[in-house]
């Protein structure tokens, strides 16, 4: 029986898509290489790690890419407005709660920009524990931090759903004896999970409401 739901933060319940907000905003050539040398750098998941700050990051960037230093000052005042929450998913969080299953955040997130989504949104008070990277300095795809949610909270991978939009993410937990979601752009998170549940122990504890 599924007991725990595990859920990822970045494109899962919170929107996260700072490349396309880049080509609506900046030249393509420019968008292409932010996302690809800041967004998708080692040094963004180190800094999503806590081995550097924010202010850290975008310092080194413009140092790094001083041809984009005013679009990397964009960026960097941008970036906290670009984290909303995807109401279709966070919505479901008190109807899985009402169920009964006991919900946890594990997701690599900076430090100052969860302290930002933590206070401004509500939907965490749904949650009955998270770990974050920035926090206990690990990241995923790392089976540590899995493992250090798994610790943290007595969970059974073999009784929890771990819900992520990363493929490399999925494989780890899937590797550790998760049930997996790889929530992609096409994928309806409700039927997902409703699908899971039924398969893992024919329970309907998700109905859909309108």
């Amino acid at each position: 029986m599924i007991k725990n739901i595990v859920f990822d933060l970045g494109r899962v319940l919170l929107e996260w898509e700072p490349y396309q907000y880049m080509l609506e905003n900046f030249p393509k050539h420019v968008a292409d290489e932010m996302n690809e040398k800041i967004f998708e750098s080692r040094d963004f998941w180190l800094m999503d790690k806590g081995l550097m700050n924010e202010d850290q990051l975008w310092q080194r960037k413009m140092e790094e890419l001083p041809h984009l230093k005013e679009y990397i000052l964009h960026m960097k005042e941008a970036v906290p407005k670009l984290l909303r929450p995807i109401e279709k998913n966070t919505r479901l969080l008190p109807k899985l709660k009402e169920k009964g299953f006991r919900l946890y955040v594990l997701s690599n997130f900076s430090e100052k920009n969860f302290e930002l989504v933590h206070k401004k949104f509500d939907f965490f008070k749904y949650f009955d524990g998270m770990v974050i990277s920035s926090h206990v300095k690990l990241a995923k795809p790392e089976k540590e931090i899995f493992l250090e949610l798994i610790k943290r909270y007595n969970l059974v991978p073999q009784e929890s759903i771990f819900i992520d939009d990363k493929l490399e993410n999925v494989k780890t937990a899937q590797e550790l004896n998760f049930k997996v979601i790889h929530l992609t752009n096409g994928t309806d998170l409700e039927e997902e999970l409703w699908g899971i549940l039924r398969e893992c122990d024919g329970s309907e504890r998700i109905v859909r409401q309108g």
